[in-house]
């Protein structure tokens, strides 16, 4: 029976990994130095590139997020009270034309 060795590497240990692929320039060498799957590493450095943390966000949606929403939904709202105000006030010119 056969038992296969499963190396967990810390998200540090994978950014360095990565980064040393980088400057070498050889996914297959870095991965031979550290018994890792050549595939896992180009992997690695897709999500390093990508997300800048070399595992995939499990809520990334590939979508545009508001940082800082309270400040976007007050904003909205303060628009929409002035919307409101200027329709108020064009309702009132009309009624006053007939």
């Amino acid at each position: 029976m056969s038992t296969r060795f499963i190396r967990k590497f810390t998200e540090e240990e994978r950014v360095a990994i990565v980064i040393e692929a980088l400057e070498c320039g050889s996914n297959s060498l870095v991965a031979s130095k550290y018994n890792i799957n050549p595939q896992q590493l180009s992997n690695w450095k897709g999500n390093y590139r990508r997300y800048h943390q070399t595992i995939k966000p499990k809520d990334c949606k590939e979508k545009e997020l508001i940082q800082d929403y309270k400040k976007a939904y007050l904003k909205a709202i303060e628009e929409n009270k002035e919307k409101d105000l200027e329709i108020a006030v064009l309702r009132d010119l009309l009624k006053k034309k007939k």
